[in-house]
């Protein structure tokens, strides 16, 4: 496998990893029972915690769109041999996985001591996420520092060997008249 496979297999992995991760933040429970409602969080001071439960779904949105987007024009750029898509691709996945982690330890720190095993569960899906995504980084950097030294090799028509001598040359000659342009059918 070479580092061109392994980006486009690190692409294919963010865009359905993010889409599961958005269905499972969408769908989380935050509170138990039918008429009487009652909350897995404490109720925090913290206005840095408090603002991350109460935003989570809009965050978890804008992250996981802007993943997907970020994600789709990578494969795009490695489909085109474009250093850009990679560039922006190491960066936003940095980011986005530092953040996401910021936000599942803040979410994490409200949770009630009743339902600290959701929590751990949530942070070790994370880890494990951020270690996924980590993994394919050198692979994509690698393709991206060949892109950037020498873009015509990457490309399909750079890697077709020149020939010193013209291939008309290399040509048996052929006899040219009546007789060679039409077959005889007995």
């Amino acid at each position: 496998m070479n580092s061109k496979m392994i980006s486009t297999i690190a692409g294919i992995f963010s865009i359905l990893n993010t889409i599961q991760f958005f269905i499972f933040d969408l769908n989380q429970i935050t509170h138990i029972g039918f008429e009487d409602k009652y909350s897995i969080y404490l109720d925090m001071n913290s206005e840095v915690s408090s603002w991350a439960v109460v935003y989570r779904h809009n965050i978890s949105t804008g992250l996981s769109i802007t993943t997907i987007t970020v994600s789709c024009f990578l494969l795009f750029c490695l489909d085109k041999n474009m250093l850009v898509g990679l560039i922006i691709y190491v960066l936003w996945i940095t980011v986005y996985e530092l953040f996401s982690f910021t936000m599942v330890v803040l979410i994490h720190g409200t949770i009630k001591e009743q339902f600290k095993d959701l929590g751990h569960l949530y942070l070790l899906l994370q880890i494990f996420r951020m270690l996924l995504h980590f993994t394919s980084l050198p692979f994509i950097v690698k393709h991206g520092y060949a892109l950037y030294k020498d873009p015509k090799t990457m490309s399909i028509a750079g890697r077709r060997k020149r020939s010193s001598i013209s291939t008309v040359d290399s040509w048996p000659p052929i006899p040219v008249g009546l007789s060679s342009l039409y077959r005889k059918t007995n």
